[in-house]
């Protein structure tokens, strides 16, 4: 459990940013689940549920989502229902437990950029982008890919173009973090690939999109290609996690 020297609510953005720059060890309070699993002590906890983020605005050419609405305001959303193929809420609906999707704020999950994360490759598939205080307005892909570590991120910002999107996740137990995520979507007749949980950080698969789109799927040309972006760790080697990949994006692909 982690403890903390001081509690704060800001009312205003600036006030909190103020205080999350005054020490190193001052930490934004989103749903707490990673940080009650640790046990350091932090100076100031600053709680951001004064700050009116709890909101997903659908706009005639955006959708923009408040950092502090949670997995389960997403995935019971009726707009994002059908957006995408419902790509967001089925995406969202396999994470652990109900208890844990109530208290989980997409703000808090997002800026932590977890590579087993079943939410940033849905993100990534549909070029989101994020708002963050500091920083101002960036490419989710961007982001993920920046050493951005102190900053506030106020929104999501999600193009409302309705395209065929599908992921399909694999998992050691239901409950369990993803060994391998494939999203795929197609505009145009054209394949765009997001691998998750590599186990290294998610990212689009450029040159697997373009193999697809150029000359179709090949199970070995597919496996040739992501061998240098795929590896190991204590839930799967990399040998089994490169056929897992090319079996998932294969499976995947049928889907269209």
């Amino acid at each position: 459990m982690f403890t903390l020297r001081d509690y704060k609510s800001p009312e205003t953005l600036d006030e909190a940013y103020e205080l999350l720059m005054k020490s190193k060890m001052n930490k934004i309070l989103g749903g707490c689940h990673f940080l009650k699993a640790g046990c350091r002590a932090y100076n100031v906890g600053i709680d951001l549920s004064k700050l009116d983020l709890n909101y997903i605005k659908v706009e005639d050419s955006e959708i923009k989502i408040g950092a502090t609405i949670t997995y389960r305001d997403l995935e019971y959303n009726d707009y994002l229902q059908n957006f995408c193929d419902g790509i967001i809420p089925k995406a969202l609906k396999r994470i652990v437990s109900t208890q844990l999707r109530n208290t989980a704020q997409v703000g808090a999950s997002v800026f932590s950029k977890y590579a087993f994360s079943d939410f940033l490759p849905v993100l990534l598939l549909l070029d989101a982008k994020v708002n963050l205080y500091n920083n101002g307005v960036m490419s989710i892909e961007e982001f993920i890919n920046s050493d951005i570590k102190k900053d506030i991120l106020v929104e999501i910002i999600i193009p409302n173009k309705d395209i065929h999107c599908t992921q399909i996740v694999q998992r050691l137990c239901c409950k369990d973090f993803p060994i391998a995520i494939v999203s795929v979507s197609k505009i145009d007749g054209e394949y765009k690939v997001v691998f998750g949980a590599r186990p290294q950080k998610t990212m689009i698969m450029r040159d697997v999109s373009d193999e697809i789109n150029t000359n179709g799927f090949d199970r070995e040309k597919t496996l040739e290609l992501i061998d240098e972006y795929i590896g190991s760790n204590n839930k799967a080697k990399k040998k089994y996690r490169k056929l897992l990949f090319v079996g998932l994006l294969e499976k995947a692909l049928g889907e269209f």
